[in-house]
C-alpha cells in the first residue's frame, strides 16, 4: 500500500511537473525568471532551468544567483531537468507554483494588451484631433485618407461621397491609374457599392477572384494589381453618405482588429465630414446673411435717397408752375445727369443742362432717340454715353418720356431715377389734366347755365365767368352745331358707348385748339350737340369762325356731318339765352332748307317767321326793326319820306317811273332815295329774297300802326 501512494504521488507529482514544462516552454524570457524566483520562494534552492535561443547560447538560472541572471528575452524552447523540479517540489507545493505562474502569465498578457489598446487609443485620438480640427472639406477628405493609409497599413485609400443614387470618389491616395481618383459607383457595383447598397462593412482578400463582388471593377483593380480590400460605410442621421475603403497590392488577410479599427475610424470620418459640411453651410449662410445684410442696407440707403428725391418731386409737382423745368433740374442736380422730357412725338419739352451748352450732346444724335417706352430701358448712344429712358403714362395713354444722359451711379440707381422722374411728370400732367378738366367743367357749366338757366343762375354764371378772368363785353353770338351723324358711323365701326364718348371728346377738344383766336369763347359738347359762345358782330367773321370750328369737328372724327346755326349778336351777356334760341332756329333753318353747314340768324329773313319765330311777337317786332328801322330813324332826323318812298315803289310793282309820278317827284329824285335805302337797311332791292322782306316788313309795319292807332 506503501508503494501504491508512493507511485501515485509520484505520479501526481510528474503530471504537476509536466504542467509546468508546458507552461514555461510556452511563456517569454521575464515569466522564466519569475519561475526560477517562484520555485527559491518555495524553498527549492537549486533549480537548473536551461534555455537556449535561437543561435544556439545558452542562459543557466540556478541558486541564488537565479534572481539576478541574465533577463535579456530568450527564444526557442525551454528544457527544465524535470527529475531536479520533480525532486525539489512536493506534491503541495507544486500546483501552487503552477496556478501563480498562470496569473503571473495572465497579468503579463493584460499587460501587454492594455499598451496595445492604450497605444491604438492615443493614435485614434491624435487621428481624431488632427481630423476634428480641419474645417475645409477637401482638407476634411485628405487627411481621412492619409491616415487611414498609415493605421490600416494599406497601399490605396479613398473616400466616396453619395451623390444622390451614386457614391464618387473625392479623396483617394496610393492610386496608379487616374480612373481611380474619378471613380463613381451605383449601388451593388464593386466592393464600395456593395457597402453602400447594404449599409454595413465588407472585405475581399483576393479582389479579382473574390465572387461575392459585381465584376465592374477588376480590370481597374488589375491595373492597379490589388489584392485584399475592406469598406466601410459612412454614416449619418441613419443614411449612408460615403463608404471608406483601403486597399493592399500584397497577399493579406484584413483581422477583426483592422476592422474594428477601420469601422472607428468611418465614425471619425463621418462626424468630421457633416462637420466639414456644417462649417461650408454655415460659412455660406453666414455669408449669404452678410450680402442680404449689404443688399439691405444698399437697398435702405436707395430707399432713402429715392423717398428724398421723390418728396423733392412731390413738392415741384404740388406748386404746379413750371413743373416739367423743375423736375427735370431736381433730378439733373441729383444724379448728376443731362435730364430730357420730350412729349410722345420726340419733342423735347424740358431739358438740363440745356442742350445748347457747349459740352452737351449734338441734338440731331438724340433724333428718333426720344421715344417712349414703357419700362426703363437704356442705351449707349453714338458718343458712348448712357441713356436712361422710360415713358410718361396717363391711364392707358403714353404721353412722353423721361430720358437721363450720363451721371456716375450706378445702374440700379439710374433706373430708380428715371422710373420717378417719370412718375413725377406723369403726376404733373395729371395735375394738369385735372385742372384742366376742372376749369373745363366750370366753363362748360357756365355757358350752359348763361343759355339754359334760369335768371339768378344766368346772373351767378356771368360773375363766375368774371372770377376766372373770362370777361364777357361787346357783341356775342351763340353758336349750336349739331354731330349728325355720329350714331350711324358708330354702327359702321363698331364702337361701343365709350368709343363714341371718346370720339366726341375728340370733336370737343379739336374745336378748342382750332385756330378761331379770340372769337370762341366757351364751348361745350352735350351729347351730340355742340354749343360755343363767339365773340363776333360781323356776318364774314362769324362765318369764317363757324367753318375754322366745322374743319376742326371734321378733322377729329373723319367722315362727320357737322352743320352750325348762329343766332345774332348780343351786347348783354344776360340775354345769351335769347341768342341760343336764336341759334336753335338758324340751326333747324339751315338743316331744312338744305343751306349749307353754316346758317345765321341775321340772314334767315322772313324764314325766321315762317319756323315760327325764336320769340313770337318780340321776334315780328324785330323783323321789322332790322327793315324799316334805320328808314324810319332817318325820315325822323331829317323829316324824310324814304319809308313813304319805298311803299310807294312796291305799290306800283317796283317800277320806279310810275312810282315817281305817284309821289310828284322827278324819277332821278327816287333813284336816290332807293339808294338810301339799300344802304340804310342793307337790301338789295333788285334782288327778290330782299324785296319780299322789305315788302313784308312794311306791311307788318303798317298793320303795327294801325294797331298803335286804334289803341290811343
Amino acid at each position: 500500500m506503501t508503494d501504491s501512494l508512493t507511485h501515485a504521488q509520484g505520479t501526481r507529482s510528474s503530471d504537476a511537473s509536466n504542467d509546468l514544462v508546458a507552461l514555461l516552454e510556452t511563456a517569454p524570457a521575464s515569466l522564466r525568471e519569475a519561475a526560477v524566483l517562484a520555485v527559491r520562494a518555495l524553498g527549492v534552492a537549486d533549480v537548473i532551468i536551461r534555455a537556449s535561443d535561437e543561435h544556439g547560447s545558452v542562459c543557466v538560472l540556478t541558486g541564488d544567483g537565479a534572481g539576478t541572471a541574465q533577463t535579456d528575452e530568450l527564444r526557442g524552447s525551454v528544457r527544465i531537468d524535470i527529475e531536479t523540479l520533480s525532486g525539489a517540489l512536493d506534491d503541495r507545493r507544486l500546483p501552487a507554483v503552477r496556478e501563480w505562474l498562470r496569473l503571473v502569465a495572465d497579468r503579463d498578457r493584460y499587460r501587454r494588451e492594455l499598451v496595445a489598446v492604450s497605444a491604438e487609443s492615443d493614435s485614434q485620438s491624435r487621428v481624431a484631433d488632427e481630423i476634428l480640427s480641419i474645417r475645409d472639406l477637401d482638407q476634411v477628405l485628405l487627411s481621412i485618407v492619409n491616415r487611414t493609409l498609415v493605421l490600416l497599413d494599406s497601399d490605396i485609400c479613398g473616400v466616396l461621397l453619395r451623390d444622390g443614387d451614386v457614391i464618387e470618389m473625392k479623396a483617394c491616395i496610393g492610386h496608379r491609374v487616374v480612373e481611380t481618383a474619378n471613380l463613381r459607383m451605383q449601388r451593388g457595383q464593386g466592393l464600395a457599392g456593395l457597402v453602400f447598397a447594404s449599409g454595413r462593412h465588407g472585405r475581399v482578400d483576393s479582389y479579382v477572384d473574390d465572387r461575392t463582388i459585381s465584376p465592374d471593377f477588376i480590370p481597374l483593380a488589375e491595373q492597379e494589381e490589388t489584392r485584399s480590400a475592406l469598406a466601410v460605410p459612412l454614416l449619418a442621421h441613419g443614411e449612408v453618405i460615403g463608404v471608406l475603403e483601403v486597399w493592399r497590392r500584397r497577399a493579406s488577410t484584413f483581422s477583426e482588429p483592422d476592422v474594428r479599427r477601420m469601422l472607428a475610424l468611418g465614425s471619425l470620418a463621418s462626424i468630421a465630414i457633416e462637420n466639414a459640411r456644417l462649417y461650408d453651410l454655415q460659412a455660406l449662410t453666414l455669408a449669404r446673411l452678410s450680402a442680404a445684410h449689404e443688399a439691405m442696407e444698399h437697398q435702405v440707403a436707395l430707399l432713402d435717397r429715392s423717398a428724398r428725391v421723390q418728396s423733392a418731386l412731390l413738392r415741384v409737382v404740388l406748386d404746379q408752375t413750371g413743373a416739367y423745368e423743375r423736375i427735370v433740374r431736381t433730378i439733373a442736380d441729383e444724379y448728376g445727369c443731362r435730364t430730357i422730357y420730350a412729349r410722345e412725338n420726340g419733342v423735347i419739352e424740358a431739358c438740363y443742362p440745356p442742350l445748347d451748352d457747349p459740352s452737351s450732346v449734338e441734338l440731331g444724335s438724340l433724333t428718333g432717340l426720344l421715344r417712349t417706352h414703357r419700362r426703363a430701358t437704356t442705351r449707349t448712344l453714338p458718343g458712348g454715353q448712357r441713356m436712361w429712358s422710360q415713358a410718361v403714362v396717363v391711364g392707358d395713354h403714353e404721353v412722353g418720356s423721361v430720358n437721363l444722359i450720363g451721371g456716375d451711379d450706378t445702374d440700379e440707381v439710374m433706373r430708380v431715377a428715371v422710373s420717378q422722374a417719370a412718375m413725377a411728370c406723369a403726376l404733373a400732367r395729371l395735375e394738369q389734366r385735372a385742372a384742366s378738366h376742372a376749369r373745363n367743367a366750370a366753363f362748360e357749366q357756365i355757358i350752359w347755365d348763361l343759355i339754359d338757366g334760369p335768371p339768378d343762375h344766368r346772373s351767378a354764371a356771368l360773375s363766375r365767368a368774371g372770377e376766372l378772368g373770362l370777361i364777357l363785353h361787346g357783341p356775342h353770338r351763340i353758336v349750336r352745331g349739331v354731330l349728325g351723324n355720329l350714331d350711324d358711323l358708330g354702327r359702321a365701326q363698331g364702337w361701343d358707348t365709350a368709343a363714341a364718348d371718346h370720339a366726341r371728346r375728340a370733336v370737343l377738344t379739336a374745336v378748342k385748339r382750332a385756330n378761331l383766336g379770340p372769337s370762341l369763347r366757351l364751348v361745350s359738347v352735350r351729347g351730340d350737340w355742340l354749343v360755343g359762345i363767339l365773340a363776333a358782330d360781323g356776318a364774314a367773321e362769324t362765318r369764317a369762325a363757324v367753318a375754322a370750328l366745322a374743319d376742326a369737328a371734321r378733322g377729329a372724327v373723319p367722315g362727320l356731318h357737322f352743320t352750325a346755326g348762329v343766332s345774332s349778336a348780343y351786347t348783354d351777356a344776360l340775354r345769351l339765352h335769347d341768342a341760343h334760341r336764336e341759334a336753335i332756329a338758324a340751326l333747324t333753318g339751315a338743316q331744312r332748307l338744305r343751306a349749307g353747314d353754316c346758317s345765321l340768324y341775321d340772314e334767315l329773313g322772313i324764314v325766321r317767321i315762317l319756323l315760327g319765330g325764336a320769340g313770337g311777337d318780340a321776334d315780328l317786332q324785330r323783323f321789322v326793326d332790322d327793315v324799316a328801322g334805320p328808314l324810319r330813324e332817318y325820315d325822323r332826323k331829317h323829316d324824310g319820306a324814304l319809308v313813304k318812298t319805298l311803299r310807294a315803289y312796291f305799290d306800283n310793282d317796283c317800277s320806279q317811273r310810275r312810282a315817281a309820278e305817284a309821289l310828284y317827284i322827278h324819277p332821278k329824285t327816287l333813284s336816290y332815295r332807293l339808294g338810301q335805302i339799300g344802304e340804310l337797311s342793307g337790301l338789295d332791292l333788285q334782288l327778290h329774297a330782299d324785296r319780299v322782306r322789305a315788302d313784308l316788313a312794311l306791311r307788318m309795319l303798317q298793320l303795327t300802326e294801325s294797331t298803335d292807332e286804334a289803341a290811343s
